[in-house]
């Protein structure tokens, strides 16, 4: 449960536990071994939920369900219960309707919210069975730009905002331990060309993306881990913590005036946002891949020679998800052994 039912009092940047949303009809979640089934806890797979066939469906593995038949449906959202029971939010027609395990009557009904509210996501807040007396199905999305929660232990009865919102894009566990809302700022008044000329150039993704790629001039990296030393003398000087996972990338971009203009007109958006956006780099493998980044402030600045604007700016990067089985065998194969 949120603590007081509150946000924190500043932004907290961290990974999603699961996948980033990147479609409507398309969501993820830890949860049990199947369906109703919660005796090896809750963190044993990510199941995933889609839309196919009028039907909302859930997969994990080669596990399957049907969960309920509903035609048009155009969003959705998923969680289980601390019992692996499925809690499904969909939108029929610009309509959010709730559907829930009701245990005063020990079925599944559907509760209807009207056409008031957008963007409705759930999630369990707290997936480790130490924390369970206090756990909750969270049911968030927005309504009159603010962003408001509903609870499981209220059977979903009393609304609670918690503070200004336009889109929500998705919520849950974050690799801190903290719950978290990602959040979307649409247009601003003065930021609305700014906004019209990124998102021609932007991909077809809930987060934002920057549309440059720093191996036009060069970058440089400052890994991040979670091990830090702990105080005093002591045989585990040595210990792990969620914190300082992220990298620490400095860029340079040599730009045209196009680009320049491009790459202004995204910072100034993400001065008013001040929310996390996808690059394209090399870093811990050898592909281009995509990573979840935010600008570090007062860290931008540019030089201009004749035509080019050389921009310097510096990055924190999350880490991907790394494939360990490969990253083992790459070692073993090198690792010398007596």
């Amino acid at each position: 449960m949120l603590p007081d039912g509150e946000l924190s009092t500043s932004s907290v940047f961290a990974a999603f536990l699961v996948p980033n949303r990147v479609d409507e009809l398309i969501d993820y979640e830890w949860g049990g071994i199947d369906l109703y089934d919660a005796s090896e806890g809750l963190q044993v797979k990510i199941w995933t939920c889609f839309y196919e066939s009028g039907v909302i469906k859930v997969r994990a593995d080669q596990v399957m369900h049907d969960l309920i038949t509903v035609a048009d449906v155009t969003a959705l959202s998923f969680a289980f219960d601390l019992n692996m029971r499925p809690v499904v939010t969909y939108i029929v027609n610009d309509e959010v309707f709730l559907w829930w395990y009701n245990t005063a009557i020990a079925e599944h009904i559907t509760t209807s919210f009207g056409t008031g509210i957008i963007t409705p996501q759930l999630s369990l807040d707290d997936h480790r069975s130490i924390y369970s007396a206090n756990a909750d199905v969270i049911f968030a999305y927005i309504k009159a730009e603010q962003l408001c929660i509903r609870l499981q232990r209220d059977r979903y009865q009393i609304e609670y905002e918690l503070g200004a919102g336009q889109i929500l894009i998705q919520i849950g566990m974050m690799t801190n331990n903290r719950f978290g809302f990602a959040t979307k700022i649409m247009n601003g008044f003065d930021l609305y060309l700014d906004q019209m000329y990124v998102d021609a150039r932007n991909k077809p993704l809930r987060f934002d993306y920057l549309d440059l790629c720093p191996l036009q001039a060069s970058y440089s990296v400052q890994f991040g881990n979670n091990v830090v030393i702990a105080e005093g003398l002591n045989e585990d000087i040595l210990r792990t913590q969620f914190e300082n996972i992220e990298n620490v990338v400095s860029v340079a971009f040599n730009l045209k005036s196009k680009d320049f203009e491009y790459f202004m007109s995204f910072f100034r958006i993400w001065q008013h946002k001040r929310k996390p956006f996808y690059i394209d780099l090399v870093l811990d493998r050898r592909p281009l891949s995509q990573y979840l980044a935010h600008f570090i402030h007062d860290s931008i600045s540019m030089q201009k020679q004749g035509e080019i604007f050389t921009v310097n700016a510096q990055l924190y990067i999350l880490n991907n998800d790394l494939d360990k089985a490969q990253i083992k065998a790459l070692v073993e194969a090198r690792n010398v052994r007596a």
